[in-house]
């Protein structure tokens, strides 16, 4: 068997593929809330398994890859030698010790992330040594610049109508962009424009590099050394500016991580590069060496070149299909259109001849030069940031809702104009954002002390009766896919018949945009340090204060992060028990309930808490976005989210029947709600990930009493509320009062008197990501939210109200002051609390 050819790329690239998501894996790990979510959360199952059969793999991964490395034996055995050996060792020492499932969120990860990498150093040292002094470099041809300059022009020239006519596709599948012709023409005509000046940037900087390696006397090798630096120059802002952001990694160690993991990749990729390298070949560039790979191209007839071109297109279609709906705020797109990217850039120079003589470049540079020019224009004709208080044109209002969903002219344009470009340049930012950051993801190494909340002064034993509780956090519910709030819903039946017979809240949010910090807070009954997660967590943890002194009988579906938040609890019975948390399912959870109940004898009401995963995006897209055949919805709905909705109805309405007939529906307080909302397509967003956009901090709030409980109590269904309010309520509703009054935490919803709610009213809102330095405002009742992007630094505000389309308002000078001064007085209050300094 040959390795010369693509099996030899495939082995490489396996090996490669391995070590570097094990790299990840390890980050991920020391990073606390992807170690909270992804790590012991078990958030991809996959990833799950990979690290349970981690040890074979790795073996797997060597097997593969050793029978690329006879040739190096043969040219370089000590090198070889030592490489194998180091390998042996290593896998014996995984199987004795697995490190991945031993992970814990500390520095040591951080040690083995970077260990992870070594492998593919040591291979490109065995590569280079072996066979870089065989390589044949001529000078026969000259013209680089024309070739760079080509290359450059014809992959903008394909990648920009690609992406316009990708979207437009999937746009007239799925009815998700409305644009008149007009508006088609001018945002595709600024992508073309912005890829071209993109690509011309590229041809200036390795043209440069030509042009100063040949002041060199081994000219080729010193083009291969200068355009191989570039590459790790390149990738090492990928990973510091596109990948580490959105999973809040900064700093010094993030530079280092991302130059480790830089330089490693590149290095594999030229060590490929030189063993795909024919002895008889002549390479006529350094640039043509590192695209090596992709040679081939030249040799095939221009039928097969125009397929190639013609299934890179298409895989650029389902890329962008299949990313779009598992993003993390277009991290993933992102990284598929810089894939996408390489090829293209990589395919059309391979196809190029060397060009033979040396013709002037200047008028190249000056074609580049003319394209900067033309986007000046467009800038200063039209631009994309107006002034205070202005009023967005609808050209530029096009090109921005265009780049949500074109996420090549989205990367373009960021690269360009720096994200959030508008924001980001105003005095001050940049403290401000770096203020945020700080104070999000506070690291476990930073010991902070819990501290002791209560909501009464005293809490004891209430005389008479309790109701039963139950509380329903259904993880992703989005409040328009329930009747209750949007008449269009009609597979909501239960659900709705429900509401008619509660309270519904119509102005629910909540204070965290995700489980990790939006659950816990609801059992605090109020808002947390950005930390995950101050321990030990019971002295704040006021529900499960109120749940034991009232002496409930508790079930709770134990996930992980209750697993931190309630501690040791054996008093509790555990739902769902030896189920990782991800496949919590409501309907397997409300008949495990229903047969719990069924067969108890204990006097005592119950409590039950869980928060089932149907509709978390993960599992939609687990389970293949499937929807049972037969089944539709009407027109604005997405089918897969909407069907396992429709399947919950149901389960719940069967609950709710055993319920009555058990005689305990009229002495229950039933809570159905969500710990966060979710973006399904609005303006190209999905998922929750670290935003707070209104679909996500808008939740259904629907709470049935106990009819002799609700007749005595005061309410208002338009007031403000959040999940944070449920414990207070319950607090209340047990007879545990007063509450005491206070900015950081829940208020009741149910008193006595609506006056007596007023103590409890705020002027301003705070809420947060679970994940990321992202913070909003909520004003006036709710009706207003400003957003704080400081991962992609940006400004958004909202009218709730008046803004049907979600597109936002513009943000003047003197609304941008007030609010975020708002968000930094209640995030300094938040750490004057919990003691943090």
């Amino acid at each position: 068997m040959s390795w010369r050819g693509p099996l030899f790329f495939l082995a490489r690239f396996v090996f490669a593929a391995f070590f570097l998501i094990t790299s990840i894996y390890c980050l991920l790990a020391y990073i606390p809330f992807t170690y909270q979510q992804v790590v012991v959360g078990q958030l991809l199952p996959w990833l799950t398994t990979f690290v349970r059969i981690h040890p074979y793999l790795y073996w797997a991964a060597l097997a593969v890859v050793a029978p690329t490395l006879w040739s190096g034996w043969k040219r370089a055995p000590k090198t070889t030698a030592a490489f194998l050996l180091a390998m042996v060792a290593g896998g014996v020492a995984l199987l004795l010790h697995p490190v991945l499932s031993g992970l814990e969120n500390d520095l040591t990860s951080l040690y083995w992330c970077l260990a992870a990498m070594l492998p593919l150093l040591g291979m490109a040292v065995s590569d280079w040594v072996g066979h870089a002094a065989a390589l044949r470099w001529t000078d026969a041809a000259g013209g680089e610049n024309r070739r760079l300059f080509r290359t450059a022009w014809m992959s903008a020239l394909y990648l920009a109508p690609l992406y316009t006519l990708v979207l437009a596709l999937r746009s007239s599948l799925a009815h998700s962009l409305h644009f008149t012709g007009q508006q088609w023409a001018w945002a595709a005509g600024w992508s073309l424009i912005s890829h071209l000046l993109a690509f011309m940037a590229l041809f200036i900087v390795l043209d440069l590099v030509v042009a100063l390696a040949g002041v060199s006397r081994r000219k080729r090798g010193a083009e291969f050394v200068g355009v191989t630096l570039v590459a790790a120059a390149l990738l090492w802002l990928v990973f510091r500016a596109l990948v580490f952001p959105p999973i809040s990694f900064r700093g010094w160690l993030a530079d280092g991580v991302a130059a480790t993991l830089a330089a490693s990749l590149v290095a594999s990729a030229t060590g490929i590069s030189i063993r795909l390298a024919h002895p008889e070949d002549e390479l006529e560039s350094g640039l043509a060496l590192l695209l090596l790979p992709l040679r081939f191209l030249r040799r095939l007839p221009a039928w097969a070149r125009a397929i190639f071109f013609v299934l890179l297109a298409a895989a650029t279609w389902y890329l962008s299909t299949v990313t779009s709906q598992l993003d993390w705020e277009y991290l993933l797109q992102k990284l598929a259109a810089l894939l996408v990217w390489t090829i293209t850039f990589a395919a059309f120079y391979s196809l190029q001849r060397p060009a033979e003589g040396k013709r002037s470049s200047l008028w190249r540079y000056g074609a580049a030069a003319a394209v900067l020019v033309l986007y000046i224009g467009l800038i200063t004709w039209q631009p994309r940031e107006a002034a205070s208080g202005a009023v967005e044109s609808e050209a530029a209002a096009t090109v921005d809702d265009y780049a949500n969903y074109d996420v090549s002219f989205r990367l373009v344009d960021e690269l360009l104009s720096g994200p959030g470009a508008g924001s980001a340049g105003q005095p001050g930012s940049g403290a401000f954002f770096t203020f945020l950051a700080e104070n999000t993801h506070i690291a476990r190494s930073r010991a902070v002390a819990p501290v002791d909340i209560h909501l009464v002064e005293h809490l004891r034993d209430s005389a008479g009766p309790k109701p039963h509780i139950f509380v329903f956090v259904i993880d992703s519910l989005r409040r328009d896919y329930l009747g209750a709030y949007n008449p269009a819903v009609t597979f909501t039946p239960n659900f709705d018949s429900f509401a008619k017979d509660s309270v519904v809240m119509q102005n629910a949010f909540t204070h965290y945009g995700g489980t990790g910090l939006s659950e816990p807070a609801i059992w605090v009954g109020g808002m947390m340090l950005h930390k995950q997660y101050v321990t030990p967590f019971l002295p704040m943890n006021t529900l499960k204060k109120l749940v034991d002194a009232e002496n409930y009988d508790a079930y709770v579906s134990k996930d992980t992060i209750l697993e931190t938040v309630l501690g040791p609890s054996p008093e509790m019975h555990e739902l769902d028990a030896h189920l990782a948390t991800m496949y919590y399912d409501f309907c397997n959870t409300l008949g495990e309930l229903t047969a719990t109940l069924g067969a108890r004898s204990d006097p005592r009401p119950v409590f039950v808490y869980t928060q089932p995963q149907n509709i978390h995006i993960s599992v939609i897209d687990r389970e293949g976005r499937s929807v049972p055949r037969g089944e539709s919805f009407p027109r604005g709905f997405d089918p897969p989210y909407a069907s396992r909705v429709a399947r919950m109805d149901r389960c719940f309405g069967d609950f709710l029947s055993y319920l009555k007939k058990s005689g305990m529906y009229d002495n229950s307080i039933i809570i159905v709600t969500a710990d966060h909302g979710d973006s399904l397509g609005e303006r190209g967003r999905w998922g929750h990930a670290y935003t707070v956009f209104p679909e996500i901090v808008r939740v259904p709030l629907v709470i049935h009493l106990p009819p002799a409980m609700k007749s005595k109590l005061a309410y208002d269904p338009q007031a403000v509320a959040f999940l944070s309010d449920i414990t207070p309520s319950l607090y209340y509703l047990l007879g545990q009062r007063p509450i005491v009054p206070s900015p950081l935490f829940g208020r009741p919803l149910f008193t006595d008197t609506l006056e007596e709610q007023r103590p409890y009213e705020q002027n301003a809102y705070l809420v947060a990501s679970s994940y990321a330095p992202v913070y909003g405002e909520l004003t006036q009742n709710g009706r207003y939210l400003y957003i704080v992007d400081a991962v992609n630094f940006k400004d958004y505000y909202y009218d709730l109200q008046g803004d049907t389309r979600g597109v936002g308002g513009r943000v003047s000078e003197q609304l941008r002051v007030q609010q975020r001064g708002l968000i930094k007085e209640q995030v300094q209050a938040i750490a004057r609390f919990y003691g943090l300094r």
